[in-house]
């Protein structure tokens, strides 16, 4: 058998196992396993039949391909199935053309294929390190709704290398012109993909803060539901796409497309100014200015389009956003004030990753690294540190029971942290809660009805429970039926009915811990609201989640959480990873590749916000970082048969 036919036929088992784990995933899904199987389908058959619409395709639905929110699914979601529907369709379609062009046939780069094996040997060296750390691995039913400390998170934090390792030999293959439609593709879906983000947030703030409200100190999140324990997911985001759709306004021609560029552009600064973040202000500032001199750099000719961009239409675009800024940022707006305290914040940052750095317990933990995901497990078990809460699902005699732990210390809110189900539909009156559960004497938990986004209180009814010495005994079972008090959640605006919010279960006591037999919530006409009400989904539907409290998940910085985690060496492997990126891209710039100018500034921009947040436990969006890199890096290549396969 030759060479060609092994690599056909490795192809062909690629698409083959990539496509069976899809619709396994599918067919697991807790609330629309047919109609997001059909999505599957879909996208397996489109990706197949071009496989360039799978570039476009996975960073146009990413914003918005993953409903962790309502399934309470944490290590796996629906944008992973997307990805293994678009490696199926795509390594498909490669086995074919190759089994057809016998002779010819597609080529993979060498290179690629070299990034690709770096890239599962980093994600396998960290699963070893975290399952060498401790901690019992989930069983397959409860996996996808495993909690962050558990040694699960390390495929949580690793799951993005191995999504591009799998599509990067396949998007960087072929001539420079092939290369040159990846990227073309690729950019495309991010700008689809950023104009959802720019729709996703204007809703948000027109139902739960106000399109023009800068004052109330509102963050917004989009649909990046990873922000449920806080983190910069939507910042990671817009750093790597406002370079692009800087770009794509600068360089259009035609009037159509103009101003579609210019209207986007515009949006996404405003969109970025609500974040009220202020390490994406700089990275966007530096990517956005970067694109601009590089613009200058390269001068469109005249055979390079149809018309020319008109200029009082770029002052108007400059000036609109220059307007946004100067009121947002020297008004008297939430956001001055956060500037106004930038220094004391940044000191509480510095100590902040002075206690990462110190999860690392020796030399050998810095050079090799604890473990992919295992910060959160190691903050937990500081005495000066701990977590605000946790939840845990355990099994007996076959059936599931919610475990919630209060904070691990005096001095930590157990109010900061709750488990939580998505609701809609709010209406006026008062509604009850009831609760079975089994407990210490002296626990107190607090039950909550809320309008909320994400992270933020609008409206809300409560209710504080004490589980009182004599109600059950020393651990009894109990049954407490309660009213919540508080806001009236009767409709206060003409879309006050797309609402949404949550409700939530807190433990207050630190050191305490409940174990909920039944959870049910009652509107004020006696309806059910609550699904999975007695577990017997497992975790379906139920999500843990934080306010105002988020350390714990989060090491704030992209390359102290990737040497404390995953050690030296591979920390200096993606320093050279941006450099070799950033260096293509440059190199792109000098041969007048059309988009190299877009890719630079947008590397240059990541790499700059990488100093103040951390986006590895943000897969969807790590995943988006790391195939820009790796497309990045084809800029420019060399194209002899010596580097092709």
């Amino acid at each position: 058998m030759t060479v060609r036919a092994l690599k056909t036929l490795a192809a062909a088992a690629l698409a083959l196992s990539t496509a069976a784990a899809a619709l396994i995933g599918a067919s697991a899904h807790p609330i629309l396993p047919l109609g997001l199987g059909a999505g599957v389908l879909l996208a397996m058959a489109l990706t197949a039949w071009r496989p360039f619409l799978g570039a476009w395709l996975l960073p146009a639905v990413l914003p918005w391909a993953s409903q962790t929110v309502h399934t309470g699914w944490l290590m796996f979601d629906e944008f992973d199935l997307m990805v293994l529907a678009v490696a199926a369709g795509g390594w498909g379609a490669w086995a074919l053309q190759a089994w057809r062009h016998r002779d010819g046939g597609p080529v993979l780069d060498r290179r690629s294929l070299a990034l690709s094996v770096a890239l599962l040997v980093v994600a396998a060296w960290g699963a070893g390190r975290a399952l060498g750390d401790g901690g019992a691995w989930p069983s397959w039913a409860a996996f996808p709704f495993a909690d962050y400390p558990s040694p699960a998170n390390a495929w949580r934090s690793s799951k993005s290398l191995v999504w591009a390792a799998l599509l990067l030999p396949l998007w960087t293959g072929g001539d420079t012109g092939s290369r040159q439609r990846w990227r073309l593709a690729w950019r495309r879906g991010c700008l689809m993909g950023l104009a959802s983000v720019c729709a996703l947030v204007l809703l948000e703030r027109l139902l739960y803060a106000g399109l023009f409200d800068l004052w109330s100190g509102y963050r917004t999140t989009a649909w990046f539901w990873e922000m449920h324990v806080g983190g910069g997911a939507i910042d990671a985001y817009l750093a790597l796409s406002l370079p692009l759709a800087a770009w794509w306004w600068l360089r259009a021609r035609g009037p159509w497309t103009w101003w579609a560029a210019a209207a986007l552009f515009v949006l996404a600064c405003h969109v970025v100014l609500t974040t009220q973040s202020r390490g994406l202000y700089g990275a966007a500032l530096i990517g956005t200015l970067l694109a601009a001199a590089l613009h200058r750099l390269m001068p469109l000719q005249a055979s390079d389009g149809d018309r020319a961009p008109p200029r009082r239409g770029n002052a108007a675009v400059v000036s609109l956003v220059l307007v946004q800024l100067v009121w947002v940022l020297l008004g008297t707006t939430a956001i001055a004030q956060r500037l106004a305290r930038s220094g004391q914040d940044f000191t509480d940052r510095f100590g902040h990753w002075r206690a990462v750095a110190s999860a690392a317990d020796g030399m050998a933990d810095l050079a090799l690294g604890i473990g992919a995901g295992r910060l959160p497990a190691r903050w937990a078990e500081r005495p000066d540190a701990g977590m605000p809460g946790r939840v845990q699902w355990p099994t007996a005699d076959g059936a599931t029971r919610l475990r919630l732990h209060g904070p691990d210390r005096a001095g930590l809110d157990g109010v900061r942290f709750a488990v939580v189900q998505r609701l809609r539909g709010f209406e006026a009156g008062t509604y009850r809660a009831r609760l079975v559960y089994e407990a210490h004497p002296g626990l107190r938990l607090l039950v909550s009805v809320c309008e909320r986004h994400l992270i933020y209180d609008r409206r809300c009814q409560w209710r504080f429970i004490r589980h009182a010495d004599d109600a059950a005994g020393e651990t009894g079972r109990m049954v407490r039926e309660v009213d919540l008090f508080g806001d009236s959640l009767a409709p206060d605006a003409p879309l006050a009915g797309w609402r949404e919010g949550f409700f939530s279960l807190s433990v207050l006591n630190p050191g305490m811990a409940v174990t909920v037999e039944r959870l049910e919530l009652f509107d004020p006409q006696g309806r059910q609201r609550l699904r999975n009400t007695g577990f017997e989904q497992g975790a379906a539907r139920w999500l843990p989640a934080a306010q105002g409290h988020f350390e714990p998940w989060h090491a704030d910085n992209l390359y102290l959480e990737v040497l404390v985690e995953r050690g030296a060496v591979v920390l200096v492997a993606l320093l050279a990873w941006l450099a070799g990126a950033a260096h293509a891209a440059w190199r792109g710039v000098r041969e007048r590749e059309p988009l190299a100018g877009a890719w630079l500034a947008g590397v240059t921009a990541i790499a700059a916000l990488g100093l103040l947040i951390s986006v590895t436990e943000v897969p969807r969006v790590a995943w988006c970082w790391w195939i820009t890199l790796g497309l990045g890096l084809a800029f420019g290549r060399n194209t002899s048969h010596k580097s092709r396969m």
